[in-house]
């Protein structure tokens, strides 16, 4: 996935109050939950497995952290498999 589609998501999601995307990467075994509080007026990732919680204030920075998350595992397996669904 590249960067600009990563951008994109993240901007389909602004436009929507109760959203949640899930990301995950089998070859490291961690799930990513990422959804924007309009609240907040952040971006929330967080680790599912850890249950630690990073907050970004603008998409840009949003869309570096998911795109070395994302390019991590690929270069861990070639099996990734990257699952977005909208809630």
């Amino acid at each position: 996935m590249t960067i600009i589609k990563i951008k994109k998501m993240l901007e389909t999601l602004l436009q929507y109050e109760d959203s949640e995307i899930i990301h995950t990467i089998y070859s490291v075994h961690n799930t990513f939950s990422l959804s924007y509080s309009k609240e907040l007026k952040t971006f929330q990732l967080r680790n599912v497995e850890t249950g630690e919680i990073e907050r970004f204030t603008d998409a840009e920075t949003t869309s570096i952290a998911l795109y070395k998350i994302i390019s991590t595992g690929e270069k861990k397996s070639l099996s990734n498999k990257l699952l977005l669904s909208f809630r």
